[in-house]
């Protein structure tokens, strides 16, 4: 409903760049705190799925030293584009976006002109869920885990929570989202 696959298989297909996806796994969905999600408006859920892609083609090495922060397909309403911090421990490579920092893992696809990475969690980008911004989630009772802070907690960031009910919608955006961008370089 998002027609955000027609637009990554125009770009895939008629780019030099190339395309790379971050693709949050099924329990990436599960830990968002509930209605995180269901509470997005129709151009935030777009915005959120734009920032899981990138319109460059980066390999994991490049990825260890890309200068940051790295654009994504996603802007808010004031054009300015949403972007993507990454640093590197060794060769594992870190994504942060203000709010959440996950590894990125195992590639799915690493041809040109599009590369797909597992990531462990949503990326949730600052400005649609930092500090300052309107949570999408109703006020809950705090998570006990000593890995979340209260900004993530205010934020719909990750807990401990089983999200339930993102599940599908995880499952759509993270399966759709790979399916269709392999279906169409393939």
């Amino acid at each position: 409903t998002t027609q955000v696959g027609n637009q990554i298989n125009i770009q895939v297909n008629s780019s030099s760049e190339g395309m790379t996806v971050f693709a949050p796994t099924d329990n990436a969905f599960q830990n968002l705190k509930p209605g995180t999600l269901n509470k997005l408006s129709h151009d935030d859920q777009v915005k959120l799925i734009l920032y899981h892609v990138s319109p460059k083609f980066y390999t994991l090495d490049d990825l260890l030293s890309v200068s940051n922060p790295v654009r994504t397909q996603a802007s808010g309403r004031d054009g300015a584009v949403y972007g993507l911090n990454f640093t590197s421990q060794g060769n594992q490579v870190n994504v942060s976006t203000g709010v959440v920092e996950t590894r990125v893992s195992n590639a799915l696809r690493k041809e040109r002109p599009l590369a797909v990475y597992v990531v462990d969690m949503v990326l949730l980008p600052e400005e649609m869920f930092g500090e300052n911004k309107v949570s999408p989630a109703a006020p809950g009772p705090k998570s006990n885990s000593p890995d979340v802070s209260d900004d993530q907690e205010k934020a719909g960031a990750p807990s401990d929570k089983s999200g339930s009910g993102e599940m599908k919608a995880g499952l759509g955006f993270a399966l759709g989202l790979v399916f269709l961008c392999l279906k169409l370089v393939v």
